[in-house]
């Protein structure tokens, strides 16, 4: 049997390796100079993937990691009304790479 302190570490230090890499990931996402519509649902099928293993490793995803998969999944006509109440410069950045008029 593990002593509990190791499992509270483990969790801690999974934890703080999961935030690393999601903000890292969210950093490089917003990198992309331009997606296309087929680039833009393979990068959010990825974010998804990447969202269910957070989830299986019980670990809550990031909310720009959330944000980002919405905007990208948003139909360009909706765009404005899904963007409402979201980080101004995320959905401006997220427009712009998909060419949408926001």
């Amino acid at each position: 049997d593990e002593l509990p302190e190791l499992d509270n570490m483990a969790d801690s230090w999974l934890g703080s390796i999961a935030r690393a890499t999601m903000q890292t990931y969210c950093d490089a996402v917003l990198q992309i100079p331009e997606l296309t519509p087929h680039s833009t649902k393979q990068l959010a099928t990825d974010i998804d993937y990447l969202i269910n293993v957070m989830d299986a490793l019980g670990l809550q995803p990031s909310r720009t990691l959330q944000n980002i998969v919405m905007l990208l999944k948003a139909k360009p006509e909706d765009y404005r009304q899904v963007s409402k109440g979201l980080p101004r410069r995320l959905a401006t950045t997220v427009a712009a790479m998909r060419g949408v008029d926001y």
